[in-house]
């Protein structure tokens, strides 16, 4: 399962600064900072995001900070799909795009790039009837974007289960 322990590669100290240095820039309340985590990502707290999510959730808090007036990013930084801004305006955004991409490292089981890369193709056709990523609408990346999400909570639960029985099954009661 190596491929599983990299999707899985935790926040780094840095991201967790930089989320919070959003955060406070954009002045939002915990509880809208932890409703904006819960959307994107089904979780409520930055220290649940992994590597990757949390450089997508750090993409998408930059570009709401940068409309503020309130962030100016780096020079030189290229976020993925940008080269799709500007479509028409029905067809999916860049970071729904990115969403999708992250929510799938944390539930594909593929161990290679390649395989994990035509499993979501894949799950994108036949959730959306369409052949490739670049051709979702909104709506389609939104219902690919759900389907994502309600795996996730699969995977979150039976991790859970999972670490219930191994829990249960090491104490051993009436002896």
């Amino acid at each position: 399962m190596k491929g599983q322990a990299k999707n899985k590669r935790p926040i780094t100290a840095n991201q967790c600064r930089k989320i919070h240095a959003l955060k406070n820039s954009m002045a939002l309340t915990d509880e809208e900072y932890r409703s904006f985590l819960m959307c994107l990502f089904g979780v409520d707290s930055s220290t649940a995001l992994t590597f990757h999510t949390a450089g997508l959730f750090i993409e998408e808090m930059e570009k709401k900070a940068v409309n503020s007036g309130v962030w100016t990013p780096k020079a030189g930084t290229k976020q993925r799909f940008n080269e799709m801004a500007g479509r028409r305006r029905d067809m999916a955004t860049p970071a729904q795009l990115r969403v999708i991409e992250s929510i799938w490292q944390g539930v594909s089981y593929a161990e290679d790039t390649t395989a994990r890369a035509k499993a979501l193709q894949i799950f994108v056709e036949r959730t959306a009837k369409v052949s490739n990523m670049r051709f979702l609408t909104k709506e389609g990346a939104t219902k690919v974007i759900n389907g994502l999400n309600a795996m996730q909570r699969q995977v979150v639960k039976s991790g859970i289960a999972a670490n219930f029985q191994e829990a249960a099954s090491g104490s051993s009661i009436g002896g």
